[in-house]
């Protein structure tokens, strides 16, 4: 790229790499790619080592990085301040550093009923991963009930009844992976696998930009 283009770009569309502060970058593809220390999968059910010797046949979850410094801020950008275009350069840093799941479709974990994000910042992830890795996105999961978001949320409030989430896609099953932006008691994946397990899917496993093992008030 010409050294005048990026100024150039600024000034029509103003943005800076919040990594590296480029500007007319969302966000340099080294810089996410550098963020992104995969962590040891874990067990979807009980967050133990995957494959987790109490649940051998649950699927594991995919951390691209704890859920700290840079790569919180990044989640707050894409979650709280209106970076939707981040979602799926983010994604794709996933995509270049954990290992390719086997899968027919990546299903974003969706937004809560009556969240005021215009946008599902799971699902721009969902189709970062899926530019590299080949495979369909589908928004096939719905909110059965309406909750106030995880943030709001601790401890037991954060526990999920039976159907909270449903699966709303029609047609014949197959293998999927779930996307989400955080993880920490692991709750609303649970939930969308149970959804998608009930509907007939394998759950191949999920995949999340951070993790907090210890819980936090982003996930």
């Amino acid at each position: 790229m010409h050294p005048w283009i990026a100024p150039l770009l600024h000034l029509l569309w103003p943005c800076s790499c919040p990594v590296c502060g480029r500007v007319g970058e969302v966000a340099c593809p080294p810089c996410l790619e550098s963020l992104v220390l995969p962590l040891a999968p874990h067990c979807l059910l009980c967050q133990g080592p995957f494959p987790c010797p109490r649940h051998p046949r649950a699927p594991g979850v995919f951390p691209g990085v704890l859920h700290e410094g840079k790569a919180r801020e990044l989640v707050h950008l894409l979650k709280y301040e209106g970076w939707k275009a981040l979602g799926v350069p983010m994604g794709r840093a996933l995509a270049s550093k954990l290992p390719r799941l086997e899968t027919d479709l990546l299903v974003p974990v969706p937004l809560h009923r009556g969240s005021p994000r215009a946008y599902n910042q799971a699902a721009g992830l969902a189709r970062g991963l899926a530019s590299l890795w080949g495979t369909e996105v589908a928004e096939s999961l719905r909110w059965t009930l309406q909750r106030p978001p995880q943030v709001a949320s601790d401890g037991a409030a954060r526990r999920l009844p039976e159907g909270a989430l449903a699966w709303a896609r029609p047609g014949p099953a197959g293998r999927v992976v779930l996307v989400d932006d955080v993880s920490t008691t692991g709750e609303t994946l649970r939930a969308a696998a149970r959804a998608a397990g009930a509907a007939g899917w394998k759950v191949a496993g999920a995949v999340v930009w951070t993790w907090s093992p210890g819980g936090c008030k982003e996930g």
